[in-house]
């Protein structure tokens, strides 16, 4: 079985030097595995992972949602190389971080103070979700990871793991080892259930 894999960091590939393998990794061992998850990333980002590759090469899309508070850029103030390099905005990045003369992050940190639209945010996460739906055709599981991404799943079947992310939080794919192995085998039942 061939799987794509596009997402947030809850489903990139961490490097190796991390003591345990993340629930991606894991089903690497199992599949052929295409992961083009990006850590940090907004659902933007993830809509165009997916329009840029051909779909069908696959047997089947697994897509990590992210939050609706990540706000997309092309220059984050911050994270510049390693696993974050394509990091999207988003305020618990920010707050903590005072860097005199890095005008980039006073720029977005002042943004989310005085700009920061929820509402809008909500709904142009649900229009990107909803696009992306429309887009994949070829069997699709969709996962999130907190509470909000999973009360805005607008797809048929989506998987939340925001109460075993609470109770496994971790180095890789922001999970414990324990807490990716449970992904990884609610990932490998729904596979099975399909075949």
């Amino acid at each position: 079985m061939r799987i794509l894999i596009a997402g947030d960091s809850f489903a990139a590939k961490w490097p190796a030097n991390f003591r345990n393998q993340g629930w991606s990794a894991l089903l690497a061992d199992r599949f052929t595995v295409t992961n083009i998850a990006q850590a940090g990333v907004g659902e933007y980002k993830i809509y165009k992972q997916l329009a840029n590759v051909d779909l069908n090469q696959f047997d089947l899309v697994v897509v990590s949602h992210t939050s609706p508070s990540r706000i997309h850029t092309r220059n984050h103030p911050l994270h510049k190389e390693g696993l974050h390099k394509d990091c999207d905005l988003i305020i618990t990045d920010l707050i903590g971080h005072f860097q005199p003369f890095n005008k980039n992050l006073q720029t977005a940190k002042s943004w989310f103070e005085f700009h920061y639209d929820e509402e809008y945010q909500i709904d142009v996460y649900r229009l990107i979700r909803e696009k992306i739906k429309s887009i994949i055709n070829i069997p699709y599981i969709s996962m999130t990871h907190i509470n909000i991404g999973a009360a805005l799943a607008v797809e048929d079947d989506n998987i939340d793991f925001s109460t075993l992310w609470a109770s496994e939080r971790g180095d890789v794919n922001h999970y414990s080892e324990k807490g990716n192995n449970a992904v990884f085998e609610t990932i490998l039942k729904k596979i099975n259930e399909r075949s």
